[in-house]
């Protein structure tokens, strides 16, 4: 059996489980939803399990990322950065189970949860920065259409965050630390897009475009998680959050998402051994070394 079918048979095993379990997820939500207003067990025991998606997503990431040279390249760098922003929300969802299980109390926010939700945001920020220097932004902005592209498409995104989302939101000044959150939530997400939209349109090029599926996937779960954040900072806002309600749905899925583009750029590396690079210009090794 040569490679290319080896790596199409792990990739596939991997899709299929973590598909099963996603699935599994999906049907047991629907199951409750009639009842979900109560609140009970059902729910809680949800909300406190289905982040077992993203510690799944998490540990295909680490072995994607040793396997791309972990913290000695750029790409590896990025999917360690992407890996531990997973762990980080998985942090958060046991946290929020904690609040709701064993201290039998509202979740409050903001709450020890936010601080692992927003270190998540952080990680992924550094996922999206080390992703550009992977694809040769350094070598893409000398070109005025990248660069022009490179600035408007981060102030787009942030001025639509904040006008969508910010713009008559009332903020409370005797409480510095939410504010920080109010702002820090969708402002934060909004660079991590930028900097994965960046990323993409940069990678076109790239070991002759190979990367561009699992990128693309990797940026419709960061959209995902950008409506999950969004959802929850709205119901936490007006005291409507629900354990086991859309907003746990939204994440299921961003994490399911994340995960199936963490299996795509595993299987990339592994189909690319034993065959030749690709040219791409000056930067065509996306694993290569920064030393």
């Amino acid at each position: 059996m040569d490679n290319e079918s080896k790596v199409k048979i792990l990739k596939n095993k991997l899709q299929i489980l973590i598909t099963i379990i996603f699935l599994a997820f999906v049907i047991w939500w629907i199951t409750f939803q009639h009842i979900v207003t109560k609140q009970g067990l059902v729910t809680q025991w949800f909300s406190g399990t289905y982040g077992v998606m993203a510690f799944l997503g998490s540990i295909v990431g680490l072995v994607a990322s040793k396997k791309w040279g972990g913290y000695k390249t750029v790409v590896g760098k990025a999917l360690l950065f992407f890996s531990l922003g997973l762990l980080a929300q998985e942090a958060g969802q046991l946290i929020l189970a904690y609040y709701v299980d064993v201290s039998k109390i509202q979740i409050p926010y903001p709450s020890w949860g936010d601080v692992a939700y927003f270190g998540s945001t952080l990680f992924y920020i550094c996922g999206g920065f080390f992703l550009t220097k992977a694809v040769g932004v350094k070598y893409a902005l000398k070109s005025g259409k990248y660069k022009a592209f490179a600035v408007l498409l981060p102030i787009i995104l942030l001025s639509a965050s904040y006008w969508v989302f910010l713009h008559h939101h009332q903020y409370d000044w005797h409480r510095p630390i939410t504010v920080f959150f109010d702002l820090g939530y969708p402002l934060g997400d909004a660079i991590y897009i930028s900097l994965a939209l960046l990323a993409y349109f940069l990678s076109r090029k790239l070991l002759g475009g190979i990367m561009r599926i699992g990128m693309l996937i990797l940026i419709i779960a960061l959209v995902a998680q950008y409506a999950a954040d969004w959802t929850f900072l709205y119901q936490s806002n007006r005291g409507t959050w629900l354990s086991g309600g859309y907003d746990d749905l939204f994440y299921l899925i961003a994490y399911f998402i994340m995960t199936t583009a963490l299996i795509k750029l595993l299987s990339v590396y592994k189909g690319l051994q034993g065959k030749p690079q690709v040219k791409s210009g000056e930067n065509n090794d996306p694993a290569e070394s920064e030393a």
